[in-house]
């Protein structure tokens, strides 16, 4: 049911770009009506299909509601102080380890994404958090997860804990690790996806082998964010 809503959607959302691209490109043809209004006018119509192409294939594979939360999200929101009577805690890196070592966290594990970058199907790959380890010194944390799953987070930045959603804000850099089979590789292999944030950009790597499908990572995402 997912494929061809996200299909519709898509194609909908697409033609966004054109559409107001034909409307300016009328407009400045209006205003000129000389070769450098017709130049103008192609010129914004194929920068529109290009975004426009970008745009459906994003929302085939992140879907519509996941691709309409990137563009109205504000990260200016998380960097408030939870108020007293919110189920969501504002964390540090040693009291999560601590609270989950002792049983006490309230987000039990779920989907998640890095940086904006799914871990399989879209909500649909639940994981529990069955360990949360802390080095002070290396300021390196290690989330290890239910069916050989961890990751590994450089620096991270502010952390927020409800029963639904565990997101740590930023890092400096964030790998992940997973074991996984599939019908090209029947046996368990060891897979991974490294993410470094540069300056204003973001680096990413992985040795999956089995799609083409590239790393939806972008610098302005929650280094990590899970969904229970």
């Amino acid at each position: 049911m997912n494929k061809p809503i996200n299909f519709l959607t898509g194609i909908l959302a697409g033609l966004a770009p054109l559409a107001i691209a034909g409307i300016f490109g009328v407009l400045i043809y209006n205003e000129l009506q000389n070769p450098a209004g017709i130049f103008i006018g192609v010129l914004l119509g194929l920068l529109a299909i290009w975004l426009g192409v970008q745009i459906f294939q994003k929302v085939q594979r992140v879907g519509i509601f996941d691709f309409m939360s990137i563009v109205v999200s504000s990260p200016d929101l998380d960097n408030l102080r939870p108020t007293a009577d919110s189920k969501t805690r504002q964390l540090s890196p040693e009291k999560l380890a601590s609270l989950v070592h002792n049983d006490q966290h309230v987000c039990r594990g779920g989907t998640f994404k890095v940086f904006g970058d799914w871990h399989g199907r879209p909500y649909g790959n639940f994981l529990e958090i069955w360990q949360v380890d802390y080095d002070n010194r290396q300021k390196r944390m290690v989330i290890s997860f239910s069916k050989n799953t961890r990751v590994i987070i450089d620096e991270p930045g502010h952390i927020l804990e409800s029963p639904t959603v565990l997101k740590i804000l930023s890092a400096k850099a964030v790998r992940l690790e997973f074991r996984h089979k599939n019908e090209h590789a029947p046996v368990e292999r060891s897979y991974f996806k490294n993410y470094e944030v540069s300056g204003n950009s973001l680096k990413t790597e992985t040795n999956i082998d089995w799609t083409d499908q590239k790393m939806d990572a972008a610098i302005g995402q929650d280094a990590l964010i899970i969904f229970s």
